[in-house]
């Protein structure tokens, strides 16, 4: 005759999930630490075993199994910004202009003011940054500049036309298309037409003739001025 005996079977309990919010969870492993004693289970043995090997070190040997340390993932620096060259670029030439010869209604000093005031450097012999040549009257005796914008090609703007240097100023466009001349032979005397023009106004003040002080000279005037100088000269030579 056979007999069933039941036998009460105890369950430990995991003390980890009763504190935390009374669920039973069988426990499968004792933690102690001194008198203290403690049943967890396989996710609690895990989590308080990382606590005790960050708070107290990573033992060599736990009763004879190594304990392999908690990976700690480093956080990797972010890529500093590469830096970016800034290159400057050198200043563009200013631009510049010749001006051979006297611009008709205007000074010496005031032509080349006004050329200044529109952006433009003046200059006496052409370079790589000039760009246009302004012909005025008495113009084609300077041969430097004319062999100098014929060399290099440089555009010719005529202004012994009375009133066309005032309109490029007005409206800020020098701008060049013209044939450049042939240079003229200069005169016995050597002078220049800027030194001619002072010479003529100051005779003809002399002489009672009444002239501008800018701009053109009447023709009968220097009509005047070249008889009376050419008889001079003659009678020199006669003399001579």
């Amino acid at each position: 005759m056979r007999k069933t005996v039941l036998m009460p079977v105890e369950k430990v309990l995991c003390d980890a999930h009763i504190a935390r919010d009374g669920s039973e969870e069988e426990a499968g492993t004792t933690l102690t630490l001194g008198a203290h004693t403690w049943d967890l289970c396989l996710e609690h043995d895990i989590l308080f075993g990382r606590y005790l090997m960050d708070a107290l070190g990573v033992p060599e040997t736990a009763k004879g199994v190594p304990i392999e340390p908690v990976p700690v993932i480093e956080a990797v620096p972010e890529p500093e910004p590469e830096a970016v060259s800034v290159v400057e670029s050198a200043p563009e030439p200013v631009r510049s202009v010749m001006i051979a010869g006297e611009v008709p209604g205007y000074e010496w000093d005031d032509a080349r003011e006004a050329v200044r005031n529109l952006g433009y450097e003046v200059v006496g012999r052409a370079d790589d940054s000039t760009v246009l040549l302004i012909l005025g009257e008495g113009g084609d005796r300077n041969a430097a500049k004319l062999r100098d914008a014929s060399e290099r090609a440089i555009p010719v703007m005529d202004v012994r036309e009375p009133g066309r240097f005032k309109s490029a100023v007005r409206s800020g466009e020098l701008v060049g298309a013209d044939l450049l001349p042939e240079p003229a032979k200069v005169d016995r005397s050597g002078m220049s037409e800027r030194e001619r023009n002072r010479a003529v106004r100051a005779w003809a003040r002399e002489n009672g003739y009444a002239v501008p002080t800018k701009g053109r000279i009447p023709m009968h005037v220097r009509h005047a001025y070249e008889l009376t100088h050419r008889d001079a000269s003659e009678g020199k030579a006669v003399a001579a």
